[in-house]
């Protein structure tokens, strides 16, 4: 059986007798942070059953908290804005240009003459049409675009700390830990932000650059699916590796190499995942065609968010199931004292265990 060479050390976990530092003020937790109950009344778990049902069971409950965390997500990438706004074209340079170089003698020549050679050759070449010209103001915008690079990791392991916070049931207060987590695990963070980032920019020029050029050549057919799988791939990795950066101790490599077999390994609840995301955001698209306005708020405020629980939801259960249960469960038996909050794992966890 394959071994995962992963030393475990649960860096998220407080020792209740650390002392609490007071929180401070901060716009996304004005509301939330409110001191209470690490579960909800009825005990209501989501991790316990990790079922479909369940998962609409923690996103009605849970819905001002997954609010707040797309809020902190967006606002934590605000330079993506300026790369929307160049690439919409919203800055460049507007002009009307003449389609053909006798355009200009042709609508001249229309103006006194009314044959009927002269009014096909003019409907023909002697219309104008519109020429966009990248200018100074759109390049600075898109440089500053591509500062989101920087910033994408931070926010991506910081909500996604949540979304699993929120799935085992504790108290979550989304502004405070996110940062709390982030500081943590700020090296990786970086790193995998950028690969991330880059990886998600290819796949996007990739897919619609072939998808435009599908009938040209078979080959570029063939690129085209085999893009597309090499995408849902990606997909599913994706959630696995943001997890475990700040759930274990791993270097970059290992966790890569991790959540590649959890493809395998969790390839069920990948599969779903997958449909559940696609669902959701032709949701949003069909809100977004029958009332535009709430369809181009949502992913301000909701979409991202959801999308996201998905992933982890997918994710975290096989993570702790081929990670975490086996350790813990020869720990407990060595010491019948054994402390799952503070505990610390320092031998390889195989899927024998």
């Amino acid at each position: 059986m394959k071994k995962y060479d992963d030393n475990y050390i649960d860096e998220t976990e407080e020792n209740d007798s650390s002392p609490k530092k007071k929180k401070r003020f901060n716009v996304f937790d004005w509301y939330y942070a409110r001191e209470g109950k690490g579960v909800d009344e009825d005990g209501f778990v989501a991790l316990d059953k990790p079922t479909l049902k369940n998962f609409f069971k923690l996103l009605w409950r849970k819905l001002g908290k997954l609010m707040s965390c797309n809020l902190f997500f967006v606002f934590s990438n605000f330079p993506l804005a300026f790369l929307i706004i160049s690439m919409a074209g919203l800055l460049t340079t507007q002009s009307i240009h003449p389609y053909h170089q006798s355009a200009l003698t042709l609508n001249g020549l229309s103006l006194f003459e009314s044959d009927g050679a002269i009014m096909t050759f003019n409907s023909l070449y002697g219309t104008q049409i519109n020429i966009t010209a990248i200018n100074t103001p759109t390049i600075v915008f898109f440089c500053l675009g591509f500062l989101t690079i920087f910033t994408w990791g931070f926010s991506k392991v910081g909500t996604t700390y949540i979304y699993r916070n929120l799935m085992k049931g504790e108290a979550v207060f989304p502004f405070s830990d996110a940062m709390y987590v982030i500081k943590r695990n700020i090296k990786q963070s970086l790193i995998f932000g950028i690969i991330d980032f880059i990886f998600i920019a290819m796949f996007i020029y990739n897919i619609s650059f072939l998808l435009a050029n599908y009938t040209i050549s078979s080959m570029n057919s063939f690129m085209f699916f085999f893009t597309l799988v090499m995408c849902v791939l990606y997909f599913f990795m994706r959630p696995y590796i943001y997890t475990m950066i700040f759930t274990f101790k791993l270097s970059m490599g290992k966790i890569i190499k991790n959540a590649f077999y959890f493809i395998i390994l969790g390839i069920k609840r990948n599969f779903m995942a997958l449909f559940g995301t696609i669902a959701f955001v032709l949701l949003n698209l069909l809100i977004f065609r029958l009332f535009m306005p709430i369809g181009i708020i949502l992913p301000f405020i909701l979409t991202i968010a959801i999308v996201d629980l998905i992933g982890v939801y997918a994710s975290y259960p096989i993570i702790k199931k081929y990670m975490i249960d086996p350790q813990m469960t020869r720990k407990s038996g060595e010491n019948e004292d054994f402390d799952e909050e503070n505990a610390e794992y320092s031998e390889e966890i195989t899927e024998e265990n």
